[in-house]
């Protein structure tokens, strides 16, 4: 599993999935995840454009999984 580190990769994975939104899961790198939640919220504003809702996350060691499913 890949686990991002930047917007800009998680944006150009995002952009690359073709299939369905509950098939698709981001692995987000801790250091990404900053206290004002800048970053999550310019990745959450790509994930509702593409027509998804995030649908919770898990927190693993070092990253967190999130999950998403049709609007």
């Amino acid at each position: 599993m890949l686990i991002i580190k930047t917007v800009e990769e998680a944006i150009r994975l995002i952009e690359s999935h073709s299939g369905e939104a509950k098939d698709f899961k981001l692995a987000v790198c801790q250091s990404l995840l900053d206290p004002t939640g800048v970053n999550m919220a310019i990745i959450t504003d790509k994930i509702l454009s593409m027509g998804w809702m995030p649908a919770g996350f898990e927190d693993h060691e070092g990253y967190r999984l999130f999950m998403y499913s049709d609007l």
